[in-house]
């Protein structure tokens, strides 16, 4: 008979150990999304941009603005005149949406 109680409590503590452990990974990778949603960056919007507010959105406007942007917007300056047209903004904003 001990043998029998000996078993039933090692498996009821395996278990436990087992569930404990299942449960960390999970909040772990919980956090893990979370952290990974609020990276997640916007661009920013074309007004916001135009730091001087003269409808014409330069390049070094971008820069000053949008640092973090700064890359990934002065390509798609595709008429390479150093401004970002409206037009080019919004094909912009379209392919980082889908990526």
């Amino acid at each position: 008979m001990t043998g029998v109680r000996f078993l039933a409590l090692a498996l009821a503590l395996c278990a436990g150990l087992l569930l404990g452990a299942c449960s960390k990974t999970q909040e772990a990778s919980k956090a893990t999304a979370a952290e990974d949603v609020t990276e997640v960056k916007l661009i920013p919007a074309y007004e916001s941009l135009d730091k001087d507010k003269d409808g014409i959105v330069t390049l070094a406007e971008v820069d000053a603005v949008a640092p973090d942007w700064a890359e990934r917007l002065h390509a798609c300056d595709t008429d390479r005149n150093k401004t970002l047209s409206r037009g080019e903004y919004d094909v912009c904003k379209q392919t980082s949406t889908s990526h």
